[in-house]
């Protein structure tokens, strides 16, 4: 699970992954939310700095880690904590 959050709406959406996705592909399935999701800077929080995502690595790749088997393994909920992508746009006035 990743949490998409939009930074000029606040609108915060949750979506499935697979471990083997790309950025870009989870941006692919993220156009049903936001049309204009191409026009967006995607970034993470990642060691305390805000840091822009190479599309075409894995979350993982990126340093964007799945936490939930941690959780698990502690008998806390594995949702607990659900890592989060801010995506920032750009003005760039494309067409969807």
């Amino acid at each position: 699970m990743v949490k998409v959050v939009n930074m000029h709406t606040h609108a915060e959406d949750v979506i499935s992954t697979c471990i083997e996705e790309t950025v870009d592909d989870i941006l692919e399935r993220y156009l049903k939310y936001n049309l204009h999701a191409r026009s967006y800077t995607w970034k993470a929080l990642i060691n305390g700095e805000f840091t822009l995502l190479n599309m075409s690595k894995t979350l993982e790749e990126n340093g964007v880690y799945d936490e939930s088997d941690m959780f698990y393994d502690l008998g806390m909920d594995e949702d607990i904590y659900i890592p989060t992508l801010q995506i920032y746009f750009n003005d760039d006035l494309t067409i969807a």
